[in-house]
């Protein structure tokens, strides 16, 4: 399973900069460059901000193998390396597609921005 999951995740060389997205739980991943993001969609509320997030349907064959192997488990969300959420998997997801929430719309102002830039920022300070 891992190196179905390994062999989806990273068909393309590594490169310098991370991953514009990624999904990890323990040592598996999946992990998406910024042409891998089809669509971003933001609805604003009393309630905050919710940032959609859809990935090239390539990779939804990846998310189920790997959601599918970690029920369960708590996983990180980054978005150019950077942790966004720590969700609880409670059942495999069949698309990669992510919905993140927050009551701070600056917050997700900011994740926008990060998904939007022609590229990661470097590490703070370097």
């Amino acid at each position: 399973m891992r190196s179905l999951i390994a062999l989806l995740a990273t068909a393309l060389p590594a490169l310098a900069e991370p991953p514009r997205l990624s999904l990890i739980f323990g040592q598996d991943a999946l992990e998406a460059q910024a042409e891998d993001i089809l669509d971003t969609r933001r609805v604003d509320d009393d309630r905050g901000s919710t940032l959609s997030i859809r990935l090239s349907p390539a990779l939804d064959a990846a998310m189920l193998a790997l959601t599918t192997a970690h029920v369960g488990e708590t996983g990180r969300l980054m978005i150019c390396a950077e942790v966004v959420i720590e969700p609880v998997l409670f059942a495999p997801i069949d698309r990669a597609i992510f919905q993140i929430s927050d009551a701070d719309p600056a917050r997700i102002d900011h994740l926008q921005a990060l998904l939007a830039s022609p590229s990661c920022p470097g590490p703070p300070g370097g």
